[in-house]
């Protein structure tokens, strides 16, 4: 067996089971957004992303000021996805020699905005010479016990909700490496290179107890939804008509896909957050859409573990077909 047969999330698996332990203070380890570790009457939050030139991006598509804000911002969307509060970061990058200083000076001027608006510093890291440019970001932070969001706590009868809109930042993609900037709509492309953590989102919905389970879409709609119901050992149900579309993304997507819901459903990279909670919430979660001026839509429901995972499409529901992005495959 090669790496293109187990996948990427299979691999996960097997590290979780080759290095399993269960040291003192550990809450959560490998399986979640981040790791959760007990510091006395807090926890120590952590996760890491990389960001490899030519496979999560290319220079010819993002200068390196949006390079550097969204290096952090998705390390951000991790935090945001337990409700926690991000305070420190550390950054490894390997750079070819021949690379621009003026090009540093702006990626680093993206981290510092970033930081600046979520009240994260940086405090470390190491360099290294590669023949492409590597980004690594640790991102640290802290939340209260009983005030962080877990994927493991779904139940059956819940509803699932989903922040923003869907599928804009792939389609974005599409469209900038079949036209380059010069032709993507700057609201589809924005959605790509310079993603929106939902931070007072994720805090507000921990801390009033809104939700069961969480989760930020990075690697796609179908395949995150499918990490909830793996943790919470339960099935769900979406509803494809209630995915909420921008108006941007249903003008553009019919050059791109003969399904107008496929990208949106398996594309990546959205960075909204993905959460369950019992109907009798849905009141309080309305007055928190509002409040925070963020959409939030309920799509589907979850369901017991018997009835699986499905998408219900004029009224019948299949299995889904595509789930979204794996590296390996």
């Amino acid at each position: 067996m090669d790496l293109r047969q187990l996948g990427e999330f299979g691999l996960i698996n097997r590290i979780r089971n080759w290095m399993a332990s269960s040291p003192s203070g550990l809450i959560q380890g490998i399986g979640d957004d981040v790791a959760v570790v007990e510091m006395g009457s807090t926890t120590l939050l952590a996760t890491t992303d990389i960001l490899i030139e030519d496979i999560h991006f290319e220079r010819s598509w993002i200068d390196p000021y949006r390079l550097g804000k969204k290096a952090l911002a998705v390390n951000i969307s991790d935090i945001a996805a337990m409700g926690g509060v991000p305070r420190y970061y550390l950054i490894s990058i390997g750079l070819p020699r021949n690379l621009p200083v003026s090009f540093l000076s702006a990626f680093y001027r993206g981290l510092k905005t970033v930081g600046k608006e979520f009240g994260v510093n940086l405090i470390g890291g190491d360099t290294s010479l590669s023949k492409k440019i590597v980004i690594n970001v640790c991102l640290l932070g802290e939340g209260k016990r009983g005030a962080i969001l877990f994927r493991s706590g779904a139940r059956a009868g819940d509803d699932l909700f989903v922040s923003g809109t869907l599928g804009d930042a792939a389609l974005g993609l599409r469209i900038l490496q079949k036209k380059g900037r010069a032709g993507a709509p700057k609201g589809l492309m924005e959605k790509h290179l310079s993603p929106t953590p939902r931070i007072a989102l994720g805090q507000a919905i921990a801390r009033r107890q809104l939700g069961t389970a969480m989760i930020d879409i990075s690697d796609g709609l179908l395949i995150d939804t499918t990490h909830l119901p793996e943790a919470s050992k339960v099935g769900a149900r979406i509803w494809e008509d209630r995915l909420p579309l921008s108006r941007l993304y249903r003008k553009w997507v019919n050059p791109y896909s003969k399904d107008p819901y496929q990208i949106a459903l398996c594309g990546g990279e959205d960075y909204e957050l993905l959460f369950t909670a019992p109907p009798e919430m849905r009141e309080g979660i309305s007055t928190l859409a509002r409040s925070l001026r963020v959409q939030i839509n309920r799509i589907g429901e979850i369901r017991t573990a018997r009835e699986g995972f499905c998408i219900v499409r004029d009224g019948k529901e299949y299995p889904p077909v595509c789930l979204g992005f794996d590296h390996f495959r």
